[in-house]
């Protein structure tokens, strides 16, 4: 579970820092699939 929100955090840091919009997008859409992981995670 750390290392998810670990991964989560560096994600949203990154996409926030990304120079390129497809870029930013991309990472975005892979912190969105952490966060869902995340979340499955917590409701068990």
């Amino acid at each position: 579970m750390k290392k998810l929100t670990k991964k989560y955090a560096e994600l949203l840091h990154q996409a926030s820092t990304a120079t390129g919009r497809k870029e930013a997008v991309g990472l975005l859409h892979k912190a969105a699939k952490i966060q869902t992981k995340i979340n499955e995670n917590s409701k068990n």
